[in-house]
């Protein structure tokens, strides 16, 4: 490619560019641009556009039949610059359903004569509306019945080593509102399946849920919280007693003590002792048994997984 020839072109072109006659010609150009652009502006034309739609006030309970539309057109008459305005602006149809869904079952009918009124409110006063295309919205509706049902959550969670769940997962809304005919046989709504692998902190999932056929939820999903910390074990040796012993009666165990082991959350390792613990068995009143089973019970929430060693002690009754 000959670069030389290609520069002689250009600068030869700004040449004749800005000759006296090419710029006249070009301002003359410009001028009627301006004139044309400032006539267009000030002149009555149409203009067609679309507005979105939103409903209110829908109860939960009603049915609808088919969809409604989310938007319209409407044709639109004004001075260009009006209309431009208008386009940049937007134009947004607010409608409220309470008034047209009255009984159990029905028609709704929303004609021109409902639309056209609310439209005008929203245009400045100098635009005209020539024609709304649908001029009018037609769906049938019924009310359906409803109850409130739990949710259950299928998942299969799988923890890190070494850690464990703090407390139940929790499920938000844990009960939804169902809607439909025949609600009789539903007593609950289950959640698509969740896996959760290796886990080892909190975690949040928003999980969808399943409705039955036939039937529409209150909520298409729950959100659920599952909690986990890293563990410990802690030990204890502590003296057993003896629950529902009548007055006047002794009773010797053997042992008397019994190592108890549980599972801690590292962070509250501190804060669990001795006291937080009670080690008992049951007066055996009325039973025939050579061995009583001991129990553990604990006042501390952070307490986990009790193992108890040995777990059955021997006994000899003195009265």
């Amino acid at each position: 490619m000959n670069w030389q020839k290609i520069h002689k072109q250009v600068k030869w072109f700004w040449f004749w560019l800005w000759r006296k006659d090419a710029f006249i010609f070009l301002l003359f150009v410009g001028l009627a641009f301006i004139f044309w652009w400032g006539q267009a502006m000030s002149s009555p034309r149409d203009m067609r556009m679309r507005v979105s739609v939103s409903y209110t006030d829908i109860p939960s309970s009603i049915a609808l039949d088919g969809e409604l539309p989310k938007t319209i057109e409407v044709t639109l008459r004004d001075e260009g610059k009006q209309l431009r305005q208008v386009r940049r602006q937007g134009l947004q149809l607010h409608i409220n359903m309470q008034p047209y869904l009255q009984g159990e079952k029905g028609q709704l009918d929303i004609t021109s004569e409902v639309l056209r009124p609310r439209l005008m409110d929203a245009l400045p006063g100098s635009t005209r509306l020539q024609h709304i295309d649908p001029e009018g919205m037609i769906v049938g509706y019924t009310r359906q019945s409803s109850k409130r049902v739990a949710v259950r959550l299928q998942s299969h969670v799988r923890l890190a080593e070494q850690y464990q769940l703090v407390g139940a997962v929790t499920i938000r809304p844990d009960s939804v509102e169902v809607y439909g005919n025949h609600l009789d046989n539903i007593e609950y709504v289950l959640s698509d399946s969740i896996c959760i692998d290796a886990l080892r902190d909190t975690v949040r999932k928003e999980v969808p849920l399943i409705p039955p056929i036939g039937v529409r939820l209150s909520a298409t999903s729950i959100t659920a919280e599952w909690v986990a910390e890293q563990f410990t074990e802690k030990g204890f040796t502590l003296p057993i007693l003896v629950r529902g012993l009548p007055r006047g009666v002794k009773m010797r165990l053997f042992p008397q003590v019994a190592d108890v082991t549980i599972r801690v959350g590292v962070k509250h390792f501190a804060n669990v002792d001795d006291d937080d613990l009670q080690l008992y068995c049951d007066y055996p009143d009325g039973e025939e048994t050579d061995w009583l089973q001991l129990q553990v019970a604990s006042s501390n929430p952070h307490v986990r997984n009790i193992r108890i060693k040995p777990h059955s002690v021997e006994y000899i009754i003195e009265r």
